[in-house]
């Protein structure tokens, strides 16, 4: 199973609230890396940061973010389980909530700030990295490119920090390579180089460019 959301490279830290207590920024900064950590296979890190964000979520149940991370959480558990029907279950309910986050989206996600980035942006990208990545036969795709699309025609996107650009562009590229959209495909590289962010995934998108001969 691929989980293309586990090469985000995210750096977020808390800085709103919504008609909720403010939340830690430091418990907010340690579940992230938690999540990190576990998108890399760390179990443990993993399971944590799903009780992390479990709570950070009942803290500020209106803000998608926290509930995405925490589906997003349960889909790497899905993809560590042993058993199939492990696999499933856990996929699935990672694919619920993070189905729930989005539905969850207002007006004022996209000026509720995430250390620069607006929640409603956040949310549609790890939606579209995490449903994107499932198996076809979960029928998640719908979903995750509904969210790819939102986030790129939204004018929230471009209050967005350069490397969250350059993220969602890169994913945007990925998807019209593997629908064989061409032209898609080099216009959202051209793109993501040019956030200039620092990233990966801009470095990835000019050699793509380059293997296009663009």
């Amino acid at each position: 199973m691929k989980h293309t959301i586990l090469s985000l490279a995210i750096s977020l830290a808390c800085c709103g609230a919504m008609a909720a207590p403010a939340v830690d920024g430091s418990a907010f900064a340690t579940a992230r890396q938690q999540f990190i950590a576990g998108s890399g296979g760390d179990a443990s890190a993993r399971d944590a940061s799903i009780e992390a964000f479990e709570k950070l979520s009942t803290s500020q149940p209106g803000n998608p973010v926290y509930l995405a991370y925490q589906g997003a959480g349960f889909t790497l558990r899905g993809r560590d389980a042993m058993m199939p029907w492990d696999k499933l279950k856990f996929t699935e309910k990672g694919a619920d909530m993070i189905e729930k986050a989005l539905s969850l989206l207002a007006p004022e996600h996209d000026t509720l700030l995430l250390n620069g980035t607006p929640a409603s942006i956040e949310t549609r990208l790890v939606a579209a990295n995490t449903l994107l990545a499932l198996p076809d036969f979960m029928n998640r795709r719908t979903g995750g490119k509904r969210a790819l699309q939102a986030a790129l025609d939204s004018p929230a996107l471009a209050q967005a920090p350069a490397p969250v650009r350059a993220n969602l562009l890169s994913t945007a590229a990925r998807i019209a390579a593997d629908e064989k959209r061409s032209a898609d495909e080099i216009n959202y590289l051209r793109q993501a180089v040019a956030t200039q962010a620092s990233t990966p995934a801009v470095a990835k998108a000019a050699a793509r460019l380059k293997e296009l001969g663009q």
